[in-house]
């Protein structure tokens, strides 16, 4: 399998976003580092995501698990569903084997339900974006597609049954501005291409 980690700087873009060359979900798992401010606590963890892509729009499904960083008993575990849109992507050589690879850029619309413990669970919507490079198989008979990806998320807590309360037993007190999520992630994610869809990736190689 060609390595595609390692990519030049992006070269100029060779045409619209097309990431309709998936014939399976992109089943991928990241590490994660959580800044949560409501809670006032920073965690890292896990997550599992798989994505289905129709041309440049995608839909995901997640499932994360996360400890907090200094105080270990900060965990908790989330489950989101995610809308993506494929914006840009170029084709750039690799700077290890003799071919290409894609980089592309997602933006993301995220909607997560999140359990800190049997009767603390809380809901935030947020937006999202991501760069991934992305690579094929060098083996003749594979379709795999492989890609690494970073991304960055900002969520907003939506716990308005908590806010109206807090109003009512304190009306001459200033609306308190709810606090932001960000999440930052590092990935990889794998599943099958079309051939036509692999050969985009060596379009710039040279002849063995």
């Amino acid at each position: 399998m060609k390595t595609h980690t390692a990519v030049a700087l992006l070269i100029a873009m060779t045409g619209p976003a097309a990431a309709d060359g998936e014939r399976s979900p992109m089943f991928g798992a990241a590490v994660t580092y959580t800044d949560a401010s409501d809670r006032k606590v920073e965690l890292v963890g896990g997550a599992l995501e798989l994505v289905w892509w129709w041309r440049s729009f995608g839909v995901g499904i997640e499932a994360a698990a996360r400890r907090g960083v200094v105080d270990d008993d900060a965990r908790n575990l989330s489950a989101a569903g995610s809308a993506r849109v494929l914006i840009a992507d170029w084709l750039a050589p690799s700077l290890i084997d003799p071919s290409d690879v894609e980089l592309g850029v997602e933006l993301q619309a995220i909607a997560e339900r999140t359990w800190w413990g049997r009767d603390d669970a809380s809901s935030a919507l947020g937006l999202g974006a991501a760069v991934r490079m992305r690579g094929g198989s060098d083996w003749v008979f594979s379709r795999l597609l492989a890609e690494s990806r970073l991304f960055v998320r900002v969520m907003q807590p939506r716990d308005g049954a908590n806010d109206s309360v807090a109003r009512a037993a304190m009306p001459t007190e200033p609306a308190e501005r709810r606090a932001l999520t960000v999440i930052v992630g590092l990935g990889a994610a794998f599943g099958v291409g079309e051939r036509r869809y692999l050969e985009r990736f060596r379009l710039h190689a040279p002849d063995r």
